[in-house]
């Protein structure tokens, strides 16, 4: 692994500058701080070094993170599958889980402060039973106002010892001092005296004080009753500390409760161990950290009965000083609870019919974590569905695009995304038998190349050489090989045989059979030889030639096969041509201004069993021109469905009348293509040219 990783950086580093730049950048900071580390103290690298550094560390630093965000996109988000689940978890699960952790943190934050808010009720109430505990004790000294101040003032002592002693318990330390025509007394509930009693401050003018203030450190519950008696003025001052008892009974069915108290820097603390504390109104020291004794937090009554915490403030008075002012920072009083305990409390000080909402939310909350179960269930479903078809898909178009087309995903059609599969196994099946049908016809043009080949060799190559005419024949097959026939066979040194034939139909059938007829005609006339005797001393006849050939073809053709065939022999001695035409197009024969048609001989080749031919023949003068044609040069149609015609290929025949037999052919060709307006041939197209010379 680590070769590995070696590897890679090594080549980053040698296919990228920006990586050498990197490189470089590391080994400068690297270099910066080992002299910063060995150096004199005072000596290291100036800052501007520094300073370029840091520039080209974020530079490169944002240069690999586009590029981290790039490779990330790239490899690790390329498949679907890895896309819709970070889709998924961004759009449905964080959402969800910011929801639950800002419901969880509210309900933290307020059942804290609820918490907080009730030590806070708690402390005022026991602040107004002491401020009424002293109005009780004014009542009580009226009665003694005849009695000599120390005397009232032991009165006022026992009351407080005898009547309030049971209380004692619920106001732990609290202390009393009583003042009355010069005399003093400072005691605690239980009677024991106390060595500070409380002297009011200059401030303090009117009767009665009653709350929360800081008196040497110390943060307490004070109040104050003023009244005028015949001794002179009585002054009761109840001070209840805050003490570890004190907030066990205000934390009791809540949870441990902690008070911090500070005071400017520069005042006297108590007695407990002073810490500086830095706030918005200057630096203060911790004085005093009073915490709870006893009482702890409410056990969990179920896993997620987490534990909550509180804070508020109290604001107390300074009790010293000529004016009356606030501590500048507040005391912290701090609790820690279980949000079952509070809510507890709060129902039971709501009544019965707060339940009601109770059971409405848990019922809102179960029905809400079902719907989300089960949008979860689906979601995950239909990722699983979208992400294995798509998967499928990308396999096949890569088994595909590797040449397998017989690969099918095979995928059940439960929706439009899987539906999608089965069409492109549909597709995948109809381009592999399109692909097969390609290789058929390839091989079938193949073959078809090779079968126009081996006819091109059964036409004559040239044209021979006879003393006293020019011969020309052009065959253009409408398919890649033709059911016309031309031929001229030598047989002997002063007679030519001129052929031509179309066979009924096109393409390879057509092809077949006149390799068939082109067989067995040069088979009658093999080596010199004909069936009805020596050539040279026999007078051959067209009529039995194309006699035999109808049997032949006949016997060995279906019925429905048949050739339109023209055949004639011509004498170089003689100039005389003898023909027999079997349902030919009559050729026709130019002499001066007057034609002349070619007509005797009988019916088509290979329709009858027997057929009675004629023999037809002429006489060939100079300048005679002989013109033999297939049905492909006058049935052609234009646009409109008008057939070229016998008539436009005499004109043009006319027109050229005297040019060589090729320029002739090729304007009857060409005109033939203009009247059609097309380039592909509607059939086959032969012509053969004889011309006397």
């Amino acid at each position: 692994m680590r070769i590995f990783v070696f590897d890679q950086l090594l080549r980053e580093y040698r296919r990228s500058r920006f990586a050498r730049f990197t490189a470089w950048v590391l080994a400068y900071g690297a270099a910066l701080w080992v002299t910063n580390r060995f150096a004199v103290k005072g000596g290291g690298p100036p800052g501007v070094l520094w300073f370029i550094f840091w520039i080209c560390a974020i530079i490169a630093g944002f240069y690999y993170l586009v590029s981290l965000w790039q490779f990330t996109r790239r490899r690790l988000l390329w498949r679907l599958r890895r896309r819709l689940v970070v889709t998924y978890v961004f759009i449905g699960f964080i959402p969800i889980a910011l929801i639950l952790t800002l419901v969880a943190l509210g309900a933290f934050i307020l059942n804290g402060q609820f918490a907080a808010f009730l030590v806070v009720m708690k402390l005022r109430e026991h602040f107004d039973e002491i401020e009424q505990v002293n109005r009780v004790v004014q009542h009580e000294a009226r009665f003694a106002q005849a009695a000599p101040p120390q005397a009232v003032l032991d009165r006022i002592r026992n009351f407080y010892v005898t009547e309030l002693i049971r209380h004692a318990s619920s106001y732990p330390g609290l202390e009393i001092t009583l003042s009355l025509g010069g005399a003093t007394q400072a005691f605690h509930l239980d009677g024991t005296p106390s060595a500070s009693p409380v002297s009011l401050p200059k401030w303090l003018t009117g009767e009665e004080f009653a709350g929360f203030v800081a008196d040497n450190g110390e943060i307490a519950l004070r109040a104050v009753e003023r009244i005028t008696t015949q001794q002179g003025e009585l002054t009761l001052v109840l001070s209840q500390p805050f003490t570890p008892e004190l907030l066990d009974m205000v934390g009791e069915g809540i949870g441990p409760v902690g008070v911090v108290m500070t005071k400017p820097l520069g005042q006297k603390s108590g007695q407990q161990r002073a810490v500086a504390v830095q706030t918005e109104q200057g630096v203060f020291i911790q004085s005093q950290v009073i915490n709870s004794k006893s009482v702890k937090v409410p056990e969990a009554l179920f896993p997620f009965d987490f534990a909550v915490f509180g804070a508020s403030s109290l604001d107390p008075v300074l009790w010293g000083g000529d004016q009356q002012q606030k501590n500048a920072a507040p005391a912290l009083v701090y609790v820690s609870s279980r949000i079952t305990a509070l809510n507890g409390r709060l129902l039971a000080t709501l009544g019965e019919f707060s339940e009601v909402y109770v059971f409405l939310f848990k019922a809102l909350a179960i029905i809400f974590l079902v719907i989300e179960g089960v949008a979860l269930l689906i979601g995950v479903r239909m990722t699983r569905s979208i992400t294995r078809t798509v998967d499928n898909l990308y396999d096949a178009t890569e088994k595909v695009r590797a040449g397998d087309l017989s690969y099918r995903i095979q995928a059940p059609a439960t929706d439009q995304l899987t539906a999608l599969a089965g069409a492109f196994d549909g597709m995948t099946t109809s381009v592999e038998r399109l692909m097969k049908e390609s290789q058929e016809r390839l091989r079938l043009q193949s073959e078809l190349d090779i079968a126009r080949e081996v006819q091109r060799q059964l036409f004559p190559q040239t044209a021979p050489r006879v003393p006293g005419l020019e011969l020309y024949g052009v065959c253009k097959a409408a398919r890649s090989v033709s059911g016309d026939y031309y031929d001229f066979v030598k047989l002997d040194e002063h007679r030519l045989g001129l052929v031509l034939g179309d066979v009924s139909g096109k393409g390879i059938s057509a092809a077949l059979l006149m390799a068939a007829i082109q067989s067995a005609l040069r088979a009658q006339f093999y080596d010199g030889v004909a069936d009805c005797g020596d050539l040279a001393s026999a007078q051959l006849s067209t009529a039995r030639v194309v006699d035999r050939l109808n049997r032949q073809i006949y016997a060995n053709t279906p019925l429905e096969k048949y050739v339109t065939f023209f055949f004639g022999i011509y004498d170089t001695r003689t100039r005389n041509l003898s023909y027999t035409n079997a349902g030919h197009l009559p050729p026709i024969l130019f002499r001066g201004g007057k034609i002349e048609y070619l007509r005797t001989g009988g019916t088509v080749v290979g329709l009858f069993p027997s057929v009675v031919y004629e023999v037809g023949e002429i006489h060939m003068e100079p300048q005679d021109l002989l013109l033999a044609y297939t049905d492909g040069i006058t049935e052609p149609e234009n646009t409109f469905g008008e057939e070229f015609g016998e008539a436009r290929l005499l004109a043009v025949t006319r027109r050229m009348l005297h040019a060589s037999p090729e320029v002739l052919v090729d304007e009857i060709y060409r005109t033939v293509d203009e009247w059609t307006g097309s380039p592909e041939l509607q059939d086959d197209m032969t012509l053969v040219l004889a011309r006397a010379g």
